[in-house]
């Protein structure tokens, strides 16, 4: 047992190695915890959450976990490999007994990312943690093979201080070393604490030399130098080693006789083992205490530290099932634990029966309600998981949507200017000796008012992509309509001179609406594309207005093939096309955004088609009058 206790206290030992050195421990501890909170740099502020972790541990053990958490959180989202290793290396410390299983798993996934960054200090530091968690789970062969690589990686360390520690795990551990090679390496092992200032460590060697002297006859030297390490311990505030030392502190004055002091470091070693955390040390000191009140035929005493010693195992137990990972066997206990109580006089043992029962169903009430609470919280949890997925997911089709549009409006609407200016220019460039100056100024004016009307309509679609975006205000103007579509209309004045397609128009002179400019001229240039497209060589397109209900509707007729009920039923979809889609890609889509933009302004655009009948649509606007 006494050996077992040795190896997790020299395991915290190299978890401290690096934190500083006697009773400056415990100031430094407050000092980084008062500053934390002014640290901006995310690198030095890790650093400074492990560093807390492994000064914790030399005190309060759920500080440690607490801050290696922390800090391991932090570095995923840095990518700080560094501090996310030191971070697991914190929480396989911490894990030590109380779950051996992702201790393990912590320390190999430090191991393989202190190998990855090159830091080979801490592999060493690793490797032999690792070989010590395998001996407390007594499998000594695989230890030392651990162990040996630790202690030849050390060898070749600028900075040796960890050697110490992998000596002293080595002359534990490795039963075959003869007496002159343990004697040197002990040595060593000291000149090298002395050499780094490391108290833990000197304090180790000394009370390991005090043991062996006590054991070689030398008893009051032997106790001398544990009762001086004790007090040492003590005044540097190193909690751990206190604890450690009480035990065999307590065998020797209970060899010697002397019941009453070997009892009280036992009892001390039990409450303070409690209070910072240690749970390898509270078992120990449990058991030899139920052990002694056994031995000693005092029941009731033997009957409450064994009831300490099941509930630390239990606790210990259930957090290895959390992680499919047991360990430990109650039976025995449990049966001992009968026997005790039944010599236990019957008053004694009703009102321990009820206490326990009491306790028990107070316990399972906490543990069913904290389930029940866990529960609800993480079904909430996932619910708004779900939530903000289920909205970002909306988000980006509206996203994918608005681009596919855009981008087939561009390779569409915006086509049809710069084809009547290439148009232009060609017939400039190939007949100018053959056009008269009348001709060249008609020509250089109609490329002047098509680029002039292009960059208009490049405002219009701009101001479609302003609506989607959050913040856009909408504020209408009053515009006179008959101007409106005059101006809409010159990008297919050639094609609708070309095809001899008349433009007829039926709308008083300084009939005004309200309206958003833009949006309204990209409305009618669609229509107007589609109407001159889509009307025979020959044909009219015929422009008329009324007032209705102090609206103004304006409708827009032409002579083409007309569309069937299935086509004006899908004629507003994005992507659905109109009339003849595979001809005219984009038509469609440009057709969904003038819906869109209608609404935007608090307009109507609606359609009225049969086959072979043509179509007319209407735009029905806030009249300003």
């Amino acid at each position: 047992m006494f050996k077992r206790l040795v190896l997790i206290f020299l395991l915290t030992m190299v978890f401290l190695l690096d934190a500083g050195r006697g009773f400056s421990q415990i100031a430094e501890l407050s000092k980084l915890e008062s500053n934390l909170p002014l640290i901006k740099d995310s690198i030095r502020y890790v650093n400074t959450l492990n560093r807390i972790a492994m000064l914790s541990h030399l005190r309060y053990r759920d500080s440690c976990l607490y801050y290696a958490r922390k800090a391991k959180q932090i570095s995923l989202r840095l990518n700080y490999r560094k501090g996310i290793a030191d971070a697991k290396n914190c929480e396989a410390i911490y894990y030590v007994s109380l779950n051996n299983y992702l201790s393990a798993k912590y320390f190999n996934d430090a191991l393989q990312l202190y190998r990855s960054i090159d830091d080979q200090e801490n592999v060493c530091q690793v490797l032999m943690n690792i070989g010590v968690l395998i001996s407390i789970n007594k499998d000594d062969r695989r230890s030392l093979e651990y162990l040996s690589q630790a202690f030849e990686k050390s060898k070749s360390l600028k900075n040796d201080s960890i050697r110490s520690i992998v000596i002293s795990n080595l002359l534990d551990l490795d039963k075959s070393i003869k007496p002159a090679r343990f004697n040197a390496l002990s040595e060593e092992g000291m000149r090298i604490a002395e050499k780094y200032k490391d108290d833990r460590m000197v304090l180790y060697y000394e009370v390991s030399a005090g043991q062996r002297l006590y054991q070689q006859g030398e008893k009051e030297k032997g106790l001398a130098i544990l009762l001086r390490s004790l007090h040492k311990a003590d005044s540097l505030g190193m909690e751990n080693v206190k604890v450690w030392i009480y035990d065999p502190l307590s065998d020797m004055m209970l060899d010697q006789g002397k019941y009453d002091q070997g009892m009280n470091y036992l009892k001390r070693g039990l409450e303070e083992s409690g209070k910072f955390g240690y749970a390898e040390f509270y078992l120990t000191f449990a058991e030899k205490l139920y052990q002694h009140y056994k031995q000693h035929n005092e029941p009731e005493k033997a009957y409450h530290y064994i009831s300490l010693l099941l509930s630390k195992q239990d606790s210990i137990a259930g957090a290895a099932d959390k992680s499919g990972y047991n360990y430990l066997n109650y039976a025995l206990r449990e049966n001992e634990n009968e026997e005790l109580k039944g010599k236990v006089g019957s008053r004694r043992k009703t009102i321990a029966l009820l206490g326990g029962l009491f306790a028990l169903s107070v316990a399972l009430l906490f543990f069913v309600y904290r389930s029940l609470m866990n529960k609800r919280q993480h079904v909430k949890v996932q619910q708004k998981l779900h939530d903000v997925a289920l909205q970002q997911n909306a988000t980006l089709q509206k996203t994918n949507h608005f681009n596919t549009m855009l981008i087939s409006v561009i390779a569409h609407d915006v086509r049809q200017p710069f084809s009547t200016i290439v148009m232009l220019a060609s017939v400039f460039n190939d007949d100018v000796d053959l056009l008269s100056e009348e001709e060249k100024l008609g020509i250089m004016k109609e490329l002047a008012e098509t680029s002039q009307k292009s960059l208009s309509f490049m405002d219009g679609l701009l101001e479609w992509i302003k609506s989607k975006k959050t913040g856009f205000e909408y504020q209408p103007e009053k515009l006179q309509i008959k101007d409106l579509i005059i101006e809409a209309n010159t990008f297919f004045k050639i094609a609708q001179e070309k095809k001899n397609i008349k433009l007829t128009g039926n709308i008083p002179e300084q009939t005004t609406v309200l309206a958003h400019k833009q949006m309204l001229l990209f409305i009618l240039r669609n229509i107007l594309n589609n109407a001159t497209k889509f009307s025979p060589v020959g044909g009219s397109i015929a422009i008329d207005s009324i007032i209705d209900d102090g609206n103004m509707r304006i409708a827009i007729q032409d002579q083409g093939p007309g569309m069937s009920q299935k086509q004006l039923d899908q004629l507003f979809s994005a992507g659905s096309g109109d009339q003849e889609q595979n001809e005219n890609n984009g038509a469609g889509l440009a057709l969904s955004i003038s819906y869109e933009m209608a609404i935007i302004m608090n307009a109507k655009i609606s359609v009225i088609s049969e086959p072979e009948q043509g179509t007319t649509f209407y735009i029905s606007l806030k009249n300003s009058s």
